[in-house]
């Protein structure tokens, strides 16, 4: 019953463990925090003058430093028709107006179109326009011809394209970095085009097509020498999007998001995938999802120039998502920023500063789709070009599907921020909105999350249109009190060292006494544990009492706001587990451990009937097999046992033996009161000495619990020295030679028989390191992967939500505690632990081999000793220590070295005097008994009265 209760609280315990573990994964894998320029939203629509432009998405858009002269090219209009308007904004005096070629230039324009691919074709003197290909028709048709805008002249031409060109497409990705230069002896630029679709078959991103333009565009030609030539090459694996976000940097192809279906596609069918193909050399870094899936969203270089980190990032911005699906926490309606690192497909999620306008308040730009974006290395607006680098923004449709045509700047200032809040050399002043903001009071979030995806009954059709949903929240990012913020942490951080003390507080390997604790540092270790327990519980309470969130509308299907974070359900997965199932288990086992009863080895009669057959095993089997009810002290009635010990009788508290037959005279001497001695008056001085055959016990806490009595010639029983003449002998040879002191009353080493010789020195069992039983070991690698995943968690909040110090201490802290653990272990601290184990199995060297013989045995140095007797460690027993441990309770058999034989008046009544004499002499001639005969000196013995 109990097993079957322990295999399924394991089982139990494991699938807790394994989901838990999962949580603490997906908060892992939450966005990066790598370093970023300052960012803040400007919003110049209001500064902006002229033939303002229709509202439309899916523009193209490009610009030119040398006229400032930003472009806005056709695009979808309110109406669902594709529009051939273009638009020119000076940002020099931030005027609109239209192109006006000059008499004798082409005064048309491109058919209408939207979604085109389109990049700045800068070469010298040869040409200066900003060129179009592809994209969807007015008639829903789609386009491959590509087209040339003239800045400098402002008239549209009409590219030559000498090759076959691809498939007719729209919702391409693609373009061209104007930062890299043309080919200066071929005056040719290479623009890049990938996936799309015509309507009814989509093409993948891994099909690229390079298109190589060259030629001269000049109004004093009278026909168009632009010419353009399309190659193809397959990049990385085969993907498919439309409505995606795309750029190109340098010679990479990166595209986000958007939907693989042409079936009416909207924002329920975006997906969160991330495309970057290096054009060249066949690789695609992978970049894992992380914001939500963007339909219709942006992407544009990081332009800085402050750090040399910036020349791999891209900017996500805009684009619309469903609210229903995802949950980006707020995220997008803040005007969020999603960096994207090329090189290593890491996110970042920043929360820019927004413009606080005239009335202080910041805003942002609504989500919207179909937005374009233009991002340059300098700065677009404002006196000065060089305090920051600019991103520009028109046009989109947002969520309730109204078109738009105003005007945004994403400034990035000149510095680097890598936490939230953090300074970077900001101007002083209140922040500033307009066209010269300078980057006062200008700071940044980091998002600790990336987008969840919400378990949702109900889900958008694809042919459904977007549109507000009536079930709203406010909420932003949510907060919790500094309570929690602190007791969290302070709960592990003093968890640590009390795990710590309590291995030091139990037994080591190399230890006297098996049993021996540490009761100061135990107590220590359970009162810091304690402290512990319960700044963990008052940190998960704060956090439930005072979570709080700003006010932001977004649209959510839920007004309930605890645990919608992974931090905070992981938060209490792994508190349920380490603070509540943990310790009941440890209970349980407990419990039942002591509700079993004690398990005793038992053995086979014929193997109790053989070892009883024997004479040298009889006595200690007698022993061994007492009974438990022991009477002390005895009956008068009861007979007492007769024992003989080679240790002496009167071993035992210095108490002199005077068992013997249960007769009348015994009865009788119990029954008269005490009795006194007799003591030797002549006994010489002596000067007392350890025993030098190895007899004596060494002077440890073990053997000295009990006193020992000195021994005399009245302390041997007359048994004693009827059995063994061996000890009458050597007492009276150690009296006629003067080696008693009778000064010495109470010696500390006993003087020990010659007949003890045959055992070595006592020596301790060696303890060793030893595993916990199946079910301890099981709690105890669950209570330390349940710790070491909460020192995750807390370092992954720390890494998100605090700055690199407090991340750093904490790092240290938990390398310290860890390298503590792996050090006790290594010195055998506890002696009960799995690490022990494994430690001491690593470190354990290989047995050495057995020579097979045994070392000489010099003769014993003491002069009565008339044969030698062995001295090597191991004695002529197999067992050591080489006496059994008594199990009764009387006084004499629990004694350290108990009795060697057991003889009670009984036996000797069921057998007669010959037969007992006959025994004694086929003993005697089985064993090698040496008889010493010494004259006896006379000695005096008074009855002190």
């Amino acid at each position: 019953m109990a097993r079957a209760f322990r295999r399924h609280s394991y089982a139990i315990a494991c699938l807790f463990f394994i989901k838990s573990l999962s949580a603490v994964y997906a908060q892992t894998k939450g966005p990066s925090i790598n370093p970023v320029p300052p960012l803040q939203w400007l919003n110049i629509t209001s500064l902006l003058q002229g033939a303002t432009p229709a509202a439309v998405k899916y523009p193209s858009i490009g610009y030119d430093e040398e006229t400032a002269t930003l472009i806005i090219f056709g695009g979808e209009s309110s109406s669902g028709a594709a529009t051939d308007q273009t638009f020119l904004l000076n940002l020099g005096t931030l005027n609109w107006n239209t192109p006006q070629p000059q008499t004798g230039l082409p005064q048309g324009s491109p058919p209408a179109r939207y979604m085109a691919v389109s990049g700045e074709d800068f070469s010298s003197s040869y040409r200066h326009a900003h060129l179009v290909m592809g994209g969807r028709g007015g008639n829903g048709t789609a386009l491959s011809d590509v087209w040339e805008f003239d800045f400098v002249n402002q008239f549209w031409s009409e590219v030559n394209v000498t090759s076959s060109s691809p498939p007719s497409r729209w919702s391409a990705s693609g373009g061209r970095d104007f930062r890299v230069p043309a080919d200066t002896s071929t005056t040719t630029n290479t623009f890049y085009m990938s996936g799309g679709t015509d309507g009814t078959n989509m093409y993948p991103l891994s099909d690229v097509w390079e298109l190589t333009v060259s030629g001269t565009l000049s109004p004093n030609l009278a026909t168009n020498y632009t010419t353009a030539i399309w190659n193809n090459q397959t990049v990385g694996t085969e993907g498919y999007s439309v409505n995606q976000a795309s750029t190109v940097s340098g010679a990479s192809l990166v595209s986000v998001s958007g939907c693989n279906t042409t079936n009416n596609s909207n924002e329920s069918c975006a997906e969160g995938y991330s495309y970057i193909l290096d054009v060249g050399s066949n690789s695609e870094p992978f970049a894992p999802p992380c914001p939500a899936p963007r339909y219709g969203g942006a992407l544009v270089s990081n332009m800085n120039p402050f750090s040399s980190s910036y020349s791999t990032q891209m900017f996500l911005i805009l684009g619309t998502f469903n609210s229903t699906l995802w949950d980006d926490q707020g995220g997008l309606q803040n005007g969020e920023v999603a960096v994207l690192d090329i090189g290593t497909g890491d996110w970042s999620r920043i929360l820019p500063a927004g413009d606080p306008g005239e009335d202080g308040v910041q805003t942002y730009p609504t989500p919207r789709e179909g937005a374009v974006a233009f991002s340059y290395s300098q700065a677009l607006v404002g006196l000065d070009k060089g305090v920051a680098t600019d991103t520009i923004v028109f046009g989109g449709q947002d969520e309730s599907g109204e078109y738009l045509r105003d005007v945004w700047i994403l400034r990035a200032y000149n510095g680097s921020i890598s936490s939230s809040n953090g300074s970077w050399g900001a101007p002083t002043g209140p922040l500033a909105t307009g066209i010269d903001a300078n980057g006062a009071n200008v700071t940044i979030q980091f998002m600790t999350q990336c987008a969840v995806q919400l378990m949702s009954s109900s889900s958008t059709s694809p042919g459904s249109t977007p549109s507000a949903s009536s079930n709203s929240q406010s909420y932003q990012l949510y907060d919790v009190s500094f309570a929690h913020k602190l007791l969290a942490p302070i709960s592990l951080v003093i968890l640590l060292p009390s795990i710590l003390l309590l291995r030091l507080a139990l037994p080591p390997v190399q230890t006297h006494r098996p049993t021996n604790r540490n009761i100061a540092l135990f107590y220590l270790s359970g009162i810091v544990a304690l402290a512990a327990y319960g700044a963990g519980v008052g940190g998960l309470i704060s956090a439930f009492t005072s979570i709080s969130s700003t006010m932001v509308t977004v649209k959510r299907s839920t007004s309930y706001q605890n645990l919608q974070t992974v931090h905070g359900i992981a938060g209490l997965a792994l508190f349920i587990a380490l603070y509540v199932m943990v310790p009941f288990l440890y209970l349980l086992a407990s419990c039942y451990s002591r509700s079993e009863p004690p398990k005793e080895a038992t053995e086979h009669p014929a193997a109790i009937t053989s070892r009883t057959n024997s004479t040298d095993t009889a006595e200690k089997l007698a022993a061994y097999s007492a009974p438990q009810r022991s009477q002390y002290p005895p009956s008068p009635h009861s007979p007492r046992t007769r024992l003989h010990s080679w240790g002496g009788s009167s071993f035992w508290l210095s108490r002199r033996s005077r068992e013997g037959r249960a007769s009348t005279d015994s009865e009788s001497i119990h029954s008269s009161g005490p009795q006194r001695a007799f003591e030797v008056v002549n006994r010489p001085a002596r000067t007392r000495r350890s025993s030098t055959n190895g007899l004596a016990y060494p002077n440890t806490d073990a053997y000295q619990r009990v006193p020992v009595a000195p021994r005399s010639l009245g302390d041997v029983d007359w048994l004693d020295r009827r059995r063994n003449p061996n000890a009458a002998n050597e007492l009276d040879l150690m009296s006629s030679h003067g080696l008693i002191n009778p000064n010495v009353s109470t010696p500390t080493t006993a003087d020990m028989l010659s007949t003890g010789a045959l055992m070595p020195t006592p020596t301790f069992p060696h303890m060793t390191h030893e595993l916990p039983p199946p079910f301890e070991m099981c709690l105890r690698v669950l209570f330390h992967a349940l710790v070491f995943a909460l020192c995750i968690l807390s370092l992954a909040a720390l890494w998100y939500r605090t700055g690199r110090a407090l991340f750093a201490v904490f790092l240290l802290w938990t390398i310290i505690f860890y390298f503590c653990l792996f050090t006790l272990a290594w010195h055998g601290r506890p002696r009960r632990s799995i690490l022990t184990f494994l430690v001491a199995k690593f470190r354990a060297k290989p047995l050495p081999a057995d020579s097979g013989t045994l070392p000489s045995r010099p003769l014993s140095a003491v002069g009565t000793e008339q044969y030698p007797f062995p001295t090597d460690a191991r004695g002529p027993y197999l067992h050591e220590p080489a006496y059994r441990t008594a199990r009764g309770h009387d006084e004499v058999s629990t004694t350290i070295g108990g009795p060697r034989s057991v003889e009670t008046d009984c036996d000797d009544d069921d057998i007669d005097e010959e037969t007992r004499q006959r025994r004694m002499e086929e003993e005697m001639g089985r064993r090698e008994v040496s008889i010493v005969t010494v004259p006896k000196r006379r000695l005096w013995i008074t009855n002190p009265s």
